[in-house]
């Protein structure tokens, strides 16, 4: 009993040789995404109107697969340092944000018969998290602080870049369109909107200059907009490749200080 607890904690926990994601983690985190699917879709009417009563089994389905994980969790944790032994370990388990997290995913699927409580499922998108815990994603975090933090000053420039180029656009924009449109364009505060949704390249459509002068500023902001999205983008770039190649030159140091030791 011991043995397949013990079994089982290492499958929950994701301790895989390597790093990789175990086996028991890819088919839950399938799962949770086939429920969320089914979350999403169920929202419309036709769709539930003629398969409601199929998706409903199939939630029944993965909620009872879903109470199977949480029974094996609450059973382990008491082998996770952080809980404590016996039961109360699991208790302390029982009252972790992970284990709510759980309970208010299953609940929807054995009482949310209707739409807009079923769609309370989505929440077990946060489940990834647990996932997410491979070696492989905390490389990534990791390399994406070293990137943030090495390459700071250039993105406090960067960002510096990008709020004087809103500035400067909305306010020019203001003085070539405000007697146009007022209702639009008639302040910066407006014009800012305009601004940020131009250089984003999002471009609403909701308000859209109308004067030579002001189709001259649109069209200089859109070209220095993809200054504004292209710099610090190559910033982080750079960020993360630094950050990886000092991560592979501490392994090559490590594979060859062991090297000799297996020689021997």
């Amino acid at each position: 009993m011991n043995e397949l607890r013990l079994r089982i904690y290492k499958e929950l926990i994701n301790n895989s040789p390597g790093g990789r994601t175990s086996v028991f983690n890819k088919i839950c985190g399938v799962t949770i995404f086939i429920s969320i699917f089914f979350a999403v879709i169920v929202t419309e009417n036709s769709i539930d109107y003629q398969f409601g009563d199929q998706i409903d089994f199939l939630d029944w389905i993965i909620g009872g697969l879903f109470c199977i994980e949480y029974l094996c969790r609450l059973w382990v944790a008491p082998l996770e340092k952080k809980y404590g032994q016996g039961w109360k370990g699991s208790l302390r388990y029982l009252i972790s944000p992970m284990a709510i997290i759980d309970v208010i995913a299953i609940v929807p699927s054995f009482f949310g018969v209707r739409a807009e409580l079923k769609i309370l499922r989505i929440i077990r998108l946060l489940r990834i998290l647990k996932i997410g815990r491979s070696e492989k994603f905390k490389q990534s975090i990791y390399h994406f602080n070293h990137a943030l933090r090495s390459k700071s000053q250039e993105l406090q420039i960067s960002t510096f870049y990008t709020v004087l180029l809103l500035l400067i656009s909305s306010t020019f924009m203001y003085l070539a369109e405000s007697s146009i449109q007022p209702d639009l364009l008639g302040s910066i505060p407006r014009c800012l909107w305009w601004s940020i949704t131009t250089v984003s390249a999002v471009g609403y459509g909701d308000s859209i200059p109308v004067t030579a002068f002001g189709k001259v500023i649109a069209s200089i902001t859109s070209l220095m907009g993809i200054a504004a999205i292209a710099i610090p983008t190559g910033i982080l770039a750079s960020g993360f490749s630094e950050s990886i190649g000092v991560q592979d030159k501490k392994n090559n140091i490590l594979n060859e200080i062991q090297l000799p030791s297996n020689t021997d």
